[in-house]
């Protein structure tokens, strides 16, 4: 079998793929070209929705709180952080048929539509309006607001206590908003603010190299903690939970195998496993 030689990522290559991206940006907005839309409005409706929520939740709690009703706040916080990374590496990136096309339509609108407007090299939006493609829609927050309601309730049924159900609808409302806010980072321009801002140094590493289209099915799924990610072995990085949540830009601990070099000996090994299989059914 004759070996493939696969090309190293070139200034040229990376050319071909920003103009891809130019085409798609275009493309995608002239969907909405006949349709009003603000995106300071769109972030402000988010914040408002929850903002109002919040302020709701916390004026119903019955003062003073338990220490044991105040443990539900860590437990969901981590529960969070779980169905954000299953969400992200079960629905969002995979194409599923669910209840009213849902699964489908989220799938459409991250791999299909957000992955092909950002790429590793291209991480930041060009003006506001393009946070259409940056944040979901306010209706997402409303719905996550009403399926909380139920596991809530029964919370506070079981534990007997009202405030551990709305400490539970706090947390998940927080982390929505946390995880909107990460996000929104995630495509700024690169600051001082951004670049040494605990968390948020952090995740924006994370998730740019999520955005790498070689592994952006199986690695860096956390858009909050990548706490899940360490906890699953879907991290690029190589390092304990701790280094994970505080690794900021540091690229030393990336596993070998995503690294630039590393995926490139990759792609080469599997151009040459398809080259292997082409020769398996070519005739004599």
């Amino acid at each position: 079998m004759t070996a493939i030689a696969v090309a190293p990522i070139t200034d040229a290559f990376i050319e071909r793929d920003l103009a891809r991206i130019d085409e798609f940006r275009t493309e995608y907005r002239s969907r909405f070209a006949d349709k009003p839309y603000f995106g300071p409005a769109h972030a402000a409706t988010i914040a408002a929705i929850g903002a109002t929520a919040l302020a709701t939740y916390f004026t119903a709690l019955r003062k003073p709180l338990k220490t044991t009703e105040l443990a539900i706040v860590p437990a969901t916080f981590l529960a969070c952080n779980l169905v954000e990374w299953a969400m992200h590496n079960y629905v969002m990136h995979v194409p599923r048929k669910g209840p009213l096309g849902a699964a489908m339509e989220i799938y459409t609108r991250h791999t299909l539509n957000h992955h092909q407007f950002f790429s590793r090299e291209r991480m930041t939006y060009d003006d506001v309006n393009d946070y259409r493609i940056v944040f979901f829609p306010p209706v997402a927050l409303l719905s996550l607001i009403a399926l909380s309601a139920g596991p809530a309730a029964l919370l506070g049924k079981l534990f007997k206590s009202r405030n551990v159900g709305l400490l539970f609808m706090m947390t998940t409302t927080g982390m929505y908003l946390v995880y909107e806010t990460f996000h929104y980072c995630c495509h700024l321009e690169d600051n001082s603010f951004l670049r040494h801002m605990p968390f948020i140094n952090t995740i924006r590493r994370h998730h740019a190299a999520h955005h790498d289209k070689r592994v952006m099915k199986e690695r860096n799924m956390n858009l909050t903690f990548p706490i899940a990610d360490w906890l699953f072995r879907t991290s690029d990085l190589d390092r304990g939970l701790i280094g994970h949540i505080f690794n900021g830009y540091d690229e030393t601990h990336v596993k070998p195998e995503f690294t630039a070099d590393g995926l490139r000996r990759q792609a080469v090994a599997a151009a040459n496993e398809r080259a292997a299989r082409a020769e398996m059914f070519m005739p004599a």
